[in-house]
């Protein structure tokens, strides 16, 4: 018994701390995990500024074409225009064209974020049938000049 219990107390002795080749082992793992990690940040920034961009250029859309509705803007076709605010990234056309029924306008807006590099760009599109202006002055022109003849009639 005496000998069982030396050659246990001996062997307690020697395992006191890890080997080097538990140290590398943990070692490796812990690293992993930190390239796992500083990946998946680098991928939430980026998505983040996406999303950041995409909401700016759903707002400016909205814009263009809030403006050209309420004849701010002329309602004529253009071609990749810069934006008031001076930012040379952002830009905007707009392409006015026949709608799908008679006396109708096709409306696109489209907005694009060309950054300096190809991950940071976006673009929002926005169409819109709206009715033709100049056919409602033309019918409001007629129901004047059809109202004055018939007051002269009268008198």
């Amino acid at each position: 018994m005496i000998v069982r219990q030396q050659i246990s107390e001996k062997h307690n002795s020697t395992r006191a701390g890890l080997t080097l080749l538990e140290v590398l082992i943990s070692l490796s793992i812990f690293l992993g995990a930190l390239t796992a990690l500083s990946q998946l940040i680098g991928i939430g920034s980026r998505a983040a500024v996406q999303t950041q961009l995409k909401t700016q250029a759903i707002f400016r859309c909205q814009s263009i074409l809030a403006e050209v509705l309420a004849g701010a803007r002329p309602m004529e076709s253009v071609a990749m225009a810069a934006f008031d605010d001076d930012n040379e990234y952002w830009k905007w056309s707009l392409n006015v064209e026949p709608g799908d029924y008679d006396n109708m306008l096709r409306l696109t807006v489209l907005v694009q974020y060309i950054g300096d590099s190809e991950t940071v760009s976006t673009s929002y599109q926005l169409i819109r049938q709206v009715r033709d202006p100049a056919m409602l002055l033309d019918a409001a022109n007629t129901v004047e000049t059809t109202t004055d003849t018939t007051l002269e009639e009268q008198l």
